[in-house]
């Protein structure tokens, strides 16, 4: 049985993810794109350079992590070296502005050079954190409960990021009535982001730490030859594959709609900040949501079957908008009742899409059982490293992407002009429709994930009856 001090502690771990990936995903194309005047493909290259890095850095990180020996325990070592890299990382990110006079090529290497610092940051928290979360319980349902609590938190701070920005530094001045075009209300947004980062990271280092002297050390070899033997078991997983391949394909259509989004609420549906800032409550209750249904949900469903409904039903709402405004359904751009118009299918589709991150999470854990079973080690470390670096592929490649359609579509950079109405449409396009087309891809692979209830129940039994 989970005690609440772990769940709370442990949930908050995921704040400074939380905050990193919405502020990636929704705010750092659009700043350096619009605001800094950077091109939006040298923009989505830089991001795209960092995620290759990462590449190596994480499963890097998940190999020594795992291995560790240490009196802080295996994961906790890093978990509290990471604050300085991704704090210092994330504030000078946004630090810079147009009257620097910087040259394309000058803006794209600080752009590569603290999203890179950044990230690293990020790499040595979240997946000695994501790691000590499966490897503290292996109870099936507690695993997604905890998941559960994660999750939860990691969208809180992305709301409440984002209700910072819209609300707080965002908000219309004289000199800029759409708030988010205020080239001086960036640098303070992120000073308050890292300074929260700083603060979680801390709080559940801390809080957890006594947790992490009740597990398990590392008892193996550390000759190279045997390390790749073990990657191999546990890479080579099957289920662990499709895991990461869905995965992969799922973060391509929804990290290249959500770097979209702030550009087609902006030019498409023609909403200031403030109103941007009310679809927050509504990804709040969608969040609590799932929080209260994924544990019991799962004590009812497979978590393949999970999985499946939640691509599902996020594939159906994602483009209904869009497709209700071409039946001259939706109410008229600008205006609230079109931001609570969209609200009533939003709080639906962010539910689901929450819903299968907190199970796809828990499902590493489960993975990890199994590749205990034939290799007699526990890899989370590694298997959350992938886990890791899908989310930043998430971030990394969909605004990658997102840089390529605005570039393609000769989308204006900051004081160059006003989008064209076509422009406007082929971002509402590709952020809509094409981005639900392509989430079937992950919904085929999933279809053949082959871990069960029934089959992890038999593999914990093995485990057991060897300790």
């Amino acid at each position: 049985m989970l005690s609440n001090s772990l769940k709370v502690g442990y949930g908050i771990g995921a704040i400074p993810n939380g905050i990193k990936v919405d502020t990636f995903t929704f705010f750092l194309i659009f700043f350096y794109s619009n605001i800094i005047g950077l091109s939006p493909e040298l923009a989505g290259t830089a991001i795209l350079v960092a995620l290759c890095i990462d590449a190596f850095t994480d499963p890097l990180m998940g190999t020594i992590s795992d291995r560790t020996v240490s009196r802080l325990g295996r994961r906790h070592p890093y978990m509290f070296i990471s604050a300085f890299p991704m704090v210092l990382g994330y504030i000078l990110l946004f630090a810079p502005r147009q009257d620097w006079d910087l040259s394309q090529f000058n803006l794209f290497i600080w752009m590569v050079s603290f999203t890179f610092l950044t990230r690293i940051g990020m790499t040595l928290f979240d997946i000695p954190h994501r790691a000590f979360g499966a490897e503290v319980t292996k109870n099936y349902i507690d695993r997604t409960v905890l998941m559960s609590w994660r999750e939860m938190m990691q969208w809180v701070a992305g709301l409440s990021n984002a209700g910072l920005a819209y609300w707080v530094f965002f908000s219309s001045t004289d000199d800029y009535p759409v708030g988010q075009l205020n080239p001086d209300a960036w640098l303070p947004f992120a000073i308050t982001g890292g300074f929260i980062m700083l603060l979680t990271v801390l709080i559940s280092s801390f809080s957890t730490l006594k947790y992490s002297k009740k597990l398990s050390t590392w008892k193996g070899s550390t000759r190279l030859r045997d390390i790749f033997a073990e990657l191999k078991i546990a890479l080579g997983n099957k289920a662990f594959l499709i895991l990461f391949f869905g995965n992969l394909t799922l973060s391509l259509s929804w990290g290249l709609s959500n770097s979209l989004t702030l550009y087609v609420n902006t030019y498409f549906w023609e909403l200031e900040a403030m109103k941007i800032g009310f679809f927050l409550p509504i990804y709040l209750v969608s969040t609590l949501m799932a929080f209260y249904l994924t544990p019991r949900l799962v004590k009812l469903l497979d978590k393949r079957k999970l999985v499946l409904i939640s691509i599902l039903a996020v594939a159906f709402l994602s483009p209904m908008a869009f497709i209700l405004y071409h039946l001259g359904l939706t109410p008229e751009k600008g205006t609230y009742s079109l931001v609570f118009f969209m609200g009533s299918f939003l709080v639906f589709l962010v539910m689901f899409a929450v819903i299968g991150n907190i199970t796809r999470d828990s499902m590493v854990g489960d993975i990890a059982d199994e590749v205990e079973l034939y290799s007699s080690k526990r890899q989370e470390g590694i298997l959350y490293s992938a886990v890791s670096f899908m989310q930043k592929f998430n971030t990394g490649f969909g605004a990658f992407f997102a840089g390529l359609v605005l570039g393609y579509i000769d989308f204006p950079e900051a004081g160059t002009g006003t989008p064209t109405t076509e422009q406007v449409y082929s971002l509402a396009f590709v952020q809509g429709p094409i981005g639900a087309i392509l989430l079937l891809i992950p919904f085929f692979i999933f279809l053949n994930y082959p871990l069960s209830k029934v089959k992890h129940d038999e593999i914990m039994s093995e485990l057991n009856t060897r300790h």
